[in-house]
């Protein structure tokens, strides 16, 4: 459009919004019937626009020179080459068709599959470039296809079925059958999840353990319940594994592992990348053949729990392959000595990432060795059952502050931190990416100070209680009435 009469001012409008506030704005017009702005963009972008102020102005300029269209003048793309107007003010025009692919591919990694589906459907281009299974990553069964037969087979139906990357078999309202199972088996899936949730009596488990072998990550959790069935699971999954398979990532969660031979566990597991026992029952000979064939630099995630006294796994063990671990979770209590032969172990190699201590008695353990054991791991998760002492709390946090502590990511519970004082206290919290402090005890001085310096710079991006997951708001934090809201 030209610069005639008022309508001038809307491409300044307009230009705001693209240039300041980062808006790909594609279309916006004021409906005559409904004497209404309408604006075709993505929801992000709506959103932002409906939310500045220019969008209420350029209503407004809309509205009020309706009635001077016959002063425009519109120009298309025949036309604009041959205009003898004197400089035009015009909105660039782009072919979004005429991006590079590698460009839109970098765009489209930030959608999920939702948005994906729809832009199968803009052009032939688009659909070239979202057919791309790498963008398809954890799409899962919809919904809706779990409530009943009818909607199962309809989706199967269409080609969309045919992008599933992400399965799990859990909480179905009908019952599966081999009949079912081949429709899975012609997917190429990147990812399976197998809990307890469905009913699968009626599949073979030659079937399910060959569908699960074409997989990169397999996640199964019988949580105990069903033995017979996913034992006789396991056996033929671990036996087609041994013969070649597609699995490099293995979580075995609540699940009996003591009727695998130890030698069908060592040539299955030989070329995992990633595995994580999550409370699974195994024995010591089995433990010993697992990591005697395992890459040196797999990622090793073991999670106890002795808190019940049922012993599932063979603590004793752990001496020998502590230092291969990458993530450790233990829930209970350790045989005597054996909590400081860990972090003996850990302070002079540590591969570990993640860290979990629940209910564990630490006052054994030498504040400056504490100290240095957990500020090599990345995630901290601690829980004491007797109270740590104030020079292991003061020394953990001096810890932080030093410029060589991995630590990024610290969830306590049930401790006395008004030991430490507000200015290291507050350096340490700063430090660190997501901090939550569950029903510890804190002072007012200290959580002032944690907010003085955070409003000078910091690092953190999560602060609370606990963790997002359970829903934890600011507002609930002690003492944050107190605090200066500039």
């Amino acid at each position: 459009m030209n610069n005639n009469s008022s309508y001038g001012g809307l491409h300044v409008e307009a230009r705001i919004l693209v240039e300041e506030h980062q808006t790909p704005l594609l279309c916006f017009y004021l409906d005559k019937e409904s004497n209404e702005m309408k604006l075709i963009a993505d929801s992000e972008s709506q959103r932002k626009v409906k939310e500045s102020e220019q969008f209420e102005k350029l209503e407004f300029m809309l509205k009020c020179t309706l009635n001077e269209k016959k002063k425009l003048t519109f120009y298309d793309d025949c036309t604009l080459d041959q205009c003898n107007q004197q400089d035009p003010i015009l909105l660039p025009l782009v072919c979004y068709d005429r991006l590079p692919t590698e460009i839109l591919k970098a765009v489209f990694e930030f959608l999920g599959p939702e948005d994906l589906k729809t832009l199968l459907l803009v052009s032939k281009t688009w659909k070239s470039v979202a057919d791309n299974p790498l963008l398809w990553t954890g799409f899962g069964l919809p919904r809706k296809c779990r409530n009943s037969k009818e909607l199962f087979q309809e989706f199967f139906e269409g080609s969309l079925s045919l992008k599933l990357q992400y399965l799990e078999l859990g909480q179905f309202d009908f019952k599966f059958d081999d009949h079912y199972f081949e429709r899975f088996m012609a997917l190429s899936l990147s990812c399976i999840k197998i809990t307890t949730d469905i009913d699968l009596s009626n599949v073979s488990n030659e079937l399910l353990a060959t569908l699960v072998n074409n997989c990169k990550v397999c996640s199964i959790s019988d949580a105990f319940l069903v033995p017979k069935k996913f034992g006789a699971l396991l056996k033929v999954l671990f036996k087609k594994m041994c013969m070649g398979t597609k699995i490099k990532s293995l979580k075995l969660e609540q699940t009996e592992l003591t009727s695998i031979p130890p030698d069908v566990l060592s040539e299955a597991c030989k070329n995992l990348t990633s595995i994580s026992f999550d409370y699974v029952e195994i024995s010591s000979d089995q433990i010993k053949a697992i990591f005697k064939s395992l890459k040196m630099d797999a990622n090793v995630l073991i999670k106890i729990d002795e808190s019940d006294g049922i012993n599932t796994f063979d603590i004793e063990r752990l001496d020998s392959i502590f230092d291969r671990l990458t993530g450790f979770s233990f829930y209970g209590e350790p045989l005597d000595g054996q909590l400081r032969r860990w972090m003996d172990i850990l302070d002079n190699s540590c591969k570990l990432k993640n860290l979990e201590l629940l209910e564990v008695d630490v006052r054994q353990i030498p504040p400056q060795l504490l100290a240095r054991v957990m500020t090599k791991v990345e995630r901290l998760n601690l829980s004491f059952s007797e109270g740590a002492s104030p020079q292991q709390l003061k020394e953990v946090f001096k810890r932080i502050v030093k410029s060589d502590s991995k630590v990024k990511h610290i969830e306590l519970d049930s401790m006395n931190l008004r030991l430490i004082s507000p200015e290291l206290f507050a350096e340490a919290v700063n430090k660190l990416e997501s901090f939550y402090y569950g029903s510890c005890k804190v002072s007012e001085s200290q959580v002032l100070e944690m907010f003085r310096i955070m409003s000078l710079g910091t690092n953190l991006k999560n602060l609370g209680t606990c963790c997002p997951e359970s829903g934890y708001s600011l507002d609930k934090m002690e003492y944050i009435e107190l605090v200066d809201p500039d």
